[in-house]
């Protein structure tokens, strides 16, 4: 196994799941035709699913080989995984955390992903088919978070929220709560960032 390969795969146990061209774009694949042979000659360490173009995963074998933690399952969230790597792939962070909790006192919230870009940091939330009340709730621990002063006096200032979102209705909507809420945000529409 090359390099590459061994590359396509950590990012695979990484993100859980990519399309051919986010894998195309994340490796530099140059074509279709080139991460498509790619991919066929990672066959024994992955599995995929037809979308719009095939979206692939770790199997066991290949899951084992590079130690993921977990290990991918087809269901409701494939879109919204796809959804958060798309953001991954357009901020270019380097450092990248999924859904792990952030818990300070007695606030606890789980972004979709937290990052960091140079000095800044950031909190990532994709709503894909997200009810309404769920976004607003969200923003409310945010906001009790932010109270808390934890960031700030850690790392000068509290994380700036990114939402990617998937239809243009609901921007102006966050960007009124979060001014409400005092929270620095950035809404972008799915399609903008891809």
């Amino acid at each position: 196994m090359n390099q590459r390969q061994m590359q396509i795969l950590d990012s695979l146990s990484n993100l859980e799941i990519l399309t051919r061209s986010q894998i195309q774009t994340l490796h530099n694949t140059k074509s279709t035709r080139n991460t498509n042979f790619i991919m066929q000659s990672l066959k024994p360490y992955t599995r995929s699913i037809r979308l719009k173009e095939n979206a692939y995963y770790l199997n066991k074998k290949g899951a084992e080989l590079t130690g993921a933690k977990r290990q991918f399952r087809v269901n409701e969230q494939l879109t919204h995984k796809l959804m958060r790597n798309d953001a991954y792939i357009y901020f270019e962070p380097h450092k990248w955390l999924v859904e792990q909790e952030v818990k300070v006192m007695n606030i606890s919230v789980k972004p979709d992903a937290y990052f960091v870009i140079g000095n800044s940091r950031h909190f990532l939330e994709v709503d894909n088919t997200q009810k309404w009340n769920v976004n607003v709730k969200k923003m409310k621990y945010y906001r009790k978070l932010k109270e808390t002063n934890a960031f700030q006096q850690k790392y000068g200032s509290f994380p700036s929220i990114v939402w990617v979102i998937k239809h243009e209705s609901r921007k102006d909507k966050l960007m009124k709560v979060a001014d409400e809420l005092e929270l620095n945000i950035n809404v972008y529409v799915h399609d903008e960032i891809i």
